[in-house]
C-alpha cells in the first residue's frame, strides 16, 4: 500500500511540474494601446496636459515618450518613462505633464517579457499662456571665499555669479554647512545682488548657493566651496 501512495505522488508532482513548464507568455505584439487623449491633431489649450490611454490585456508595463515637436526633428525629448504594473496587478495609464506653448507628438507601446507592440502615436498643439515660464535659472557659480580660502576676520563676505535668464523674478538663497557633507546647517539666507554677509565662529565651513524664480522653477546645486575662520 506504502508504495502505491509513492507512486501516485510522484506522478501528480510529475504532472504538476509539468505544467509550469510549459507556460507561455501571451504574444501582444499585433494589438496597439488605444489613446484618448490627446489625440492627434487636437489643441490643448491648457499648459497642463493630461495624457490617458487604455490598457492592453496581457501587457506588463507601458513606455511612454513625449517629444517636442516631433520623433522625426526632435529638438527635445521631454520624457521618457515606463511604467510597470504593481504587486497587486495595477498599472497606471496616464500621466499630467506642464508644457510650454508649442507642437509636440507622444507615443506609447505595451510591453511584457516577451513581446511588446508597436508604438501608438499622436501629435498635438499647446496653446496655453504664452507667458508660462518652464525653464530653470543658470546655475550659480561661487566666487568668493575661494574654495580651501582662509581667514582671520569672523565676518565673510560671499559673492558669485550667475546670468540672468529671461523670465519671472529670480533670486538666490545662500547655505553654510559645518560639514562636508551638507547635512548640518548653520546659516542659510536670501542673497542681495549675488551677495551675503554674515559672522560666524572659528571652524570649516562649506557653501553653495541655489537660484529660484518666482514661476517655482530652481537651478542645480553650485558646486561646493570650503573655508576656514580661525580667529
Amino acid at each position: 500500500m506504502m508504495n502505491k501512495f509513492k507512486t501516485l505522488f510522484t506522478v501528480i508532482f510529475t504532472i504538476s511540474y509539468g505544467c509550469e513548464d510549459i507556460l507561455e507568455v501571451p504574444d501582444i505584439s499585433n494589438q496597439t494601446v488605444t489613446m484618448y487623449a490627446p489625440l492627434n491633431e487636437t489643441v490643448v489649450n491648457d499648459n497642463d496636459v493630461n495624457f490617458n490611454w487604455d490598457k492592453v490585456e496581457d501587457a506588463t508595463s507601458y513606455r511612454f515618450q513625449l517629444a517636442a515637436p516631433d520623433f522625426d526633428a526632435t529638438q527635445q525629448m521631454v520624457l521618457d518613462s515606463i511604467f510597470e504594473v504593481d504587486s497587486l496587478n495595477r498599472v497606471s495609464t496616464q500621466i499630467k505633464q506642464t508644457l510650454i506653448n508649442g507642437n509636440y507628438a507622444w507615443r506609447i507601446k505595451a510591453m511584457n517579457s516577451d513581446y511588446q507592440t508597436v508604438y501608438t502615436l499622436s501629435g498635438f498643439q499647446v496653446n496655453g499662456d504664452e507667458n508660462l515660464d518652464l525653464i530653470p535659472p543658470k546655475t550659480p557659480q561661487l566666487v568668493a571665499p575661494a574654495n580651501g580660502a582662509s581667514q582671520s576676520e569672523a565676518t565673510v563676505d560671499f559673492s558669485w555669479t550667475r546670468e540672468d535668464v529671461p523670465g519671472t523674478a529670480e533670486r538666490d538663497s545662500i547655505f553654510v554647512y559645518t560639514d562636508e557633507s551638507l547635512q548640518t546647517l548653520s546659516t542659510k539666507a536670501l542673497g542681495a545682488n549675488k551677495t551675503y554677509s554674515v559672522n560666524l565662529a572659528s571652524g570649516t565651513f562649506y557653501w553653495v548657493v541655489r537660484a529660484y524664480d518666482l514661476a517655482g522653477n530652481k537651478s542645480d546645486i553650485s558646486t561646493t566651496f570650503n573655508f576656514t575662520i580661525s580667529n
